[in-house]
């Protein structure tokens, strides 16, 4: 998730450590093009693990990723070569009808719906 999005939805900022989550990949799952993590094997996402995040920011997230997906414990394998153990948002097995073909990559999404969606949370 993008750190202005974080920040948008919990009004807080975080400190973030860059990782790599080993056996899963993220695909496109709707004509706004929201990501969808998914176990994948011989397939890595790049990304950041939020750390220190309270209860309340928690709640904030979970409420914002629906019920189209579950939080899964992972582990993640920071710079450096630290393990990070982590939560990550995946698309529930009874949503992967909504899976798409098309991977998702991060700066598309940014450059074509990041500003569309921070507008709308904003509200």
């Amino acid at each position: 998730m993008f750190m202005e999005l974080v920040n948008v939805l919990t009004g807080k900022p975080f400190m973030t450590k860059f990782g790599v989550l080993n056996g899963y990949a993220q695909f496109v799952i709707n004509d706004d093009g929201q990501a969808a993590m998914v176990p994948f094997p011989d397939r890595r996402v790049d990304g950041v693990v939020y750390l220190d995040v309270d209860d309340e920011s928690l709640a904030k997230l979970d409420a914002f990723q629906g019920n189209f997906f579950v939080k899964e414990e992972v582990s993640i394998e920071g710079e450096g070569g630290e393990w990070l153990e982590a939560s990550a948002y995946c698309l529930k097995l009874s949503r992967k009808s909504l899976l798409t073909a098309a991977e998702w990559h991060e700066d598309v999404y940014h450059e074509k719906y990041l500003k569309k969606v921070l507008k709308s949370c904003r509200k």
